[in-house]
């Protein structure tokens, strides 16, 4: 654990589920501000509420949010339909290069750090890419691979059902969600990008 206490809740689709708990069990009134900053975390944590992992209660949260004030139509917005010229330059190129392994059933895509120097982009645009590959029509699992200075490499799974990317990255190292987790594999870039459709390749054929 990283910290002297933790509050754990493996049902709960967002961090902030937890958070609106707390502040309910101290008898606070959510303000507006309070209301947006717990509604921006259900919505991110949760893909704007697409992902498996929403239940009934965050939908109400979200709702009770809604209700003290929050602004759910600019935070989406702002959260999820607007992307800085920047990001646009490195998904271009991103997507640009993205392979296809295992008939289709698994994309992936790699961003090197000479893209960041070419589109004027760095590390912290890079989680939105994260979930393309998986949108493509008949892929199961998208990897992205993220070059660190080092000449690691950071990789980011998202799945679709059934397959649970938590289980792959386990095998080397890593961990998550069922359909997102990570891990970090070293470089070159060859026996990287190979480790993992290898990993990938052994999860699929034992389903």
């Amino acid at each position: 654990m990283f910290a002297e206490r933790t509050l754990l809740d493996a049902k709960a689709a967002a961090a902030c589920e937890i958070i609106l708990e707390i502040v309910h069990a101290l008898g606070v009134k959510p303000t507006k501000r309070i209301a947006d900053c717990i509604y921006t975390g259900l919505s991110t944590d949760t893909g704007c509420f697409r992902y498996s992992n929403v239940t009934p209660r965050t939908m109400r949260m979200a709702a009770e949010m809604i209700e003290c004030g929050a602004d759910n139509v600019t935070i989406n917005t702002v959260m999820f339909e607007t992307k800085t010229r920047t990001y646009v330059a490195l998904e271009k190129l991103a997507v640009g290069g993205m392979k296809m392994y295992l008939d289709g059933r698994c994309a992936l895509i790699t961003v090197t750090q000479e893209m960041y120097r070419e589109s004027g982009s760095d590390e912290s645009e890079v989680d939105a890419i994260s979930s393309l590959p998986r949108q493509i029509e008949g892929v199961l699992v998208g990897v992205t691979m993220r070059e660190r200075k080092d000449g690691s490499y950071k990789i980011s799974m998202r799945s679709n059902r059934p397959i649970n990317v938590s289980e792959i990255c386990a095998a080397m190292g890593g961990g998550g969600h069922p359909q997102a987790a990570g891990c970090q594999v070293d470089g070159p870039l060859e026996s990287a990008t190979e480790t993992v459709i290898q990993n990938v390749k052994n999860y699929i054929e034992r389903l």
